[in-house]
């Protein structure tokens, strides 16, 4: 079986069990792809689809998982860059399988994700300076509260304030409140931002 064939399957049909964590409360249920972001930069990635058993059998998605993961830490030269936190079908579906993956920063994400055609590869987190010396424009983003644009000047007066940056279209969980998002995404219920459906870079400025 071509492993590329299976994840094609698996990335096809994203259907996302989420337990809240940041601003989410209790279990959430989304249509996406799905990233977490801790407050030390660790980054949680879930990934659920179809377990089509003509296909893959769950042992075998695992088994690739976890070979992704050895490959890549090998040549990262530590074991905890990335790890699968398990392999599963979920409570109520076993013919869903639910992939959790476990990185030690967005650097390793962003690595990860291109060498496996998993993604963009594209997520920063970190400080507003930390980004503007990273070379991020950082345009475009308005206040949660009144949607007035804040300006370059404004925004490097908020050099210590934590900046996500993804192009990877997915729901995103923060580890604080958002207070400044760009056009395109859009804040939801729970805290989380929905940057599925977003054009471009998006931007999430938190609080």
């Amino acid at each position: 079986m071509k492993r590329n064939r299976r994840f094609a399957v698996l990335a096809g049909l994203l259907t996302m069990l989420f337990v809240g964590c940041g601003q989410a409360g209790g279990m959430e249920a989304v249509e996406s792809e799905t990233i977490s972001v801790e407050k030390d930069g660790r980054i949680t990635y879930y990934l659920v689809g179809d377990l089509d058993r003509d296909y893959y059998s769950l042992s075998e998605l695992s088994a690739m998982a976890a070979d992704e993961t050895a490959q890549f830490n090998k040549s990262a030269g530590t074991d905890k860059a990335a790890v699968v936190d398990r392999v599963e079908t979920l409570p109520e579906n076993e013919s869903r399988a639910l992939i959790v993956y476990q990185f030690d920063g967005y650097t390793s994400f962003n690595d990860f994700v291109k060498k496996f055609n998993k993604g963009e590869g594209n997520l920063f987190y970190g400080t507003v300076e930390e980004a503007l010396k990273s070379g991020h424009r950082c345009t475009g983003l308005k206040n949660t509260a009144d949607g007035t644009l804040i300006t370059e000047e404004q925004l490097k007066q908020e050099g210590n304030k934590k900046l996500i940056i993804t192009d990877e279209k997915v729901i995103v969980y923060c580890p604080g409140k958002v207070s400044c998002l760009s056009d395109g995404a859009v804040l939801r219920e729970d805290g989380s931002v929905d940057a599925s459906t977003a054009e471009g870079t998006v931007y999430i400025l938190l609080k």
